[in-house]
């Protein structure tokens, strides 16, 4: 079945890519197979295949040709059913792939010996199972969506804190020395690593550590079969619902108002879509992982803004709300007078989703990383930014809304949000900018030397906060009142067989290249080069660290970081506006026409 779907799905274009893509994998088997003669590298590049195995379907959707859906009315046990599934995923050019690299196991214990060598037999066949059924496990769960979310949250901390990295490497020979000792124990204690440790206990002698490492792959392997067994059931399935006699606490508040029924209707949503599972703990992961890179250095700096940067993407990435719900917006349309509510309980969701979380990583940070007069700073940004937050998540998403993919015709990629890269550089900066007011208030009481005017920054922070929800929040429910028909109408077309079928225009290679690098390049003038030395100047930081203005003479330090902010958002308004004029002009060129 799964090789008559293939024979009939791939064309010239999907065949061209399949073979590039075997192509490429081959290479990095041939890598793997390289390095082979280093044990611990060895179980490095083999965690990183594994960790391609689990993000894979994380970001095509899964590629399911054949589907649990399509067995629903089929009378087959779960695990009959996972068992089978299984068995077609390894047709295909990815797992040979990985077979080849992990055969680097038998190539490292060929050098070893004969027991070794037979050791390393069964465990690349276990290594290859596991890495397949894993993948099946993470296609379409809320734990694919995390995950997802942990990596793209990395890739920008590394892309934004490089410096750290270039600093460390430098800072403890990294560069002329191999892994250190404790990734080394990580590699091996990954799962991707037991074969090779069964293949180094067994040339050491150590058949119970051998044999414990081979059962273990096996038990994992069965283990992730039961669960993916039970995930089947789920999917194919319709669990009835039992609720407590009382009610949960969710129809407790949608009982109470209409933003509260709204409200409850969006915390179930938050927790239950992938894509909003996806961009929450993107947020989260992001503003901790990013205050938690300098400490590689030994500076503890930023980490009392751990709450105030979560938020701030967290409102980023929440800017589109109304378009990932779809279609369905038209259920408020159809209820005269609902748009206040719908604005107020999505504002209200959100300050429940995000505020918890975001007081716990500023409570915990400053206590610390901060000193004593640093708490007036932090609370002050943390509640103006939650305001400012819970205010622009709503005007933006009805102002600025981009379609995205119906929920129902959705892949399973949680990725799929939409081309929403510059409406989240907007919000960024916008939200940024709503701490403005509480900073210059905080700034003077640190200036002035004045604790009583310190603190009235968490005062000005609360109200600048309650006015940004409720003023941004008004003017959302009021724009969704005028212009409701016509952000469906463009939900709806959007979705349409037509619009689908028009292809959007598409940069040149150069431009699509200079737009890549100005917006992943942008960050280091902006951040690392202007508003942190900025921020460390004004507070006499001792430290220099890799800050250019910081290594000047002081007339020259300030000067120094406006010109970077100021090349950091130059790079950041070009590499928005010169997609939107490419595709505004092939527009004008069309209606021409």
């Amino acid at each position: 079945m799964k090789l008559r779907v293939l024979a009939h799905s791939i064309n010239g274009a999907r065949a061209t890519g399949m073979i590039l893509g075997g192509l490429a994998g081959l290479v990095l088997a041939a890598g793997t197979l390289a390095v082979s003669s280093s044990a611990a590298l060895t179980a490095a590049v083999l965690a990183f295949w594994l960790f391609g195995w689990l993000l894979g379907p994380i970001y095509t959707g899964g590629g399911e040709s054949i589907r649990p859906e399509h067995f629903a009315l089929v009378p087959l046990r779960p695990a009959r059913l996972a068992l089978g599934l299984l068995g077609t995923a390894f047709v295909g050019v990815a797992p040979l792939v990985s077979l080849v690299a992990f055969v680097a196991i038998t190539v490292h214990a060929a050098g070893l010996g004969v027991a070794a060598f037979l050791v390393s037999l069964p465990a690349v066949a276990l290594q290859v199972v596991l890495v397949v059924v894993l993948s099946s496990l993470a296609i379409r769960t809320r734990t694919s969506a995390i995950l997802a979310a942990l990596v793209n949250a990395f890739m920008n901390v590394v892309l934004n804190q490089s410096w750290v990295l270039i600093w460390a490497a430098v800072e403890f020979d990294l560069l002329d020395h191999s892994l250190p000792p404790t990734l080394t124990t990580i590699a091996y204690a990954l799962p991707s690593g037991w074969g090779l440790a069964a293949v180094e206990a067994a040339d050491s002698g150590n058949w119970i550590l051998a044999a414990g490492a081979i059962l273990g792959l096996a038990a994992l392997i069965a283990a992730a079969l039961l669960a993916w067994a039970r995930l089947l059931v789920r999917r194919t399935t319709t669990k009835p619902a039992h609720r407590p006699a009382d009610g949960t606490t969710l129809d407790r508040l949608s009982a109470h108002s209409d933003v509260g029924a709204v409200a409850a209707k969006e915390l179930r949503t938050w927790s239950r879509d992938l894509m909003r599972t996806h961009l929450h703990y993107f947020a989260l992961f992001f503003g901790v992982l990013y205050c938690l890179a300098p400490l590689i250095i030994g500076w503890y700096g930023l980490l009392r803004w751990a709450g105030p940067i979560m938020v701030i993407m967290a409102a980023a990435t929440s800017a589109n709300l109304f378009a990932l719900d779809g279609a369905a917006l038209w259920l408020t349309l159809v209820n005269p007078g609902a748009e206040r509510a719908e604005v107020r309980g999505r504002q209200a969701a959100w300050l429940i989703r995000v505020a918890p979380v975001a007081i716990v990583l500023t409570v915990a940070g400053t206590i610390v990383g901060g000193e004593s007069w640093t708490w007036s700073w932090s609370l002050a940004i943390l509640a103006a930014t939650l305001g400012g937050g819970a205010g622009l998540i709503a005007v933006i998403s009805v102002y600025n809304l981009i379609p995205v993919p119906e929920p129902a015709r959705r892949t399973g990629n949680p990725l799929e949000a939409g081309n929403i890269f510059g409406q989240v550089l907007g919000v960024l900066l916008l939200a940024t900018l709503t701490a403005l007011p509480t900073a210059g208030v905080a700034w003077l009481g640190d200036q002035l030397d004045n604790p009583p005017l310190q603190w009235a920054a968490v005062i000005v922070g609360v109200a600048s906060g309650i006015l940004y929800t409720f003023w941004f929040g008004r003017l959302a429910h009021n724009r969704l009142r005028v212009t409701g028909p016509a952000l469906l109408a463009t939900m709806r077309n959007s979705n349409s067989t037509t619009t689908r079928k028009t292809a959007k225009p598409k940069l040149p290679p150069a431009k699509s290249a200079l737009v890549t690098t100005l917006w992943i390049a942008c960050w280091i003038p902006l951040f690392p080069q202007g508003l942190v030395p900025l921020y460390m100047i004004v507070n006499d930081s001792p430290q220099k660290l890799w800050f250019l203005a910081l290594h000047l003479s002081p007339p020259y330090q300030i000067p120094t970081t406006i010109v970077m902010t100021a090349i950091g958002l130059t790079m950041l308004y070009f590499g928005t506006v010169i997609p939107r004029r490419y595709e505004g002009l092939n527009r004008s060129e069309l209606l021409a026409e």
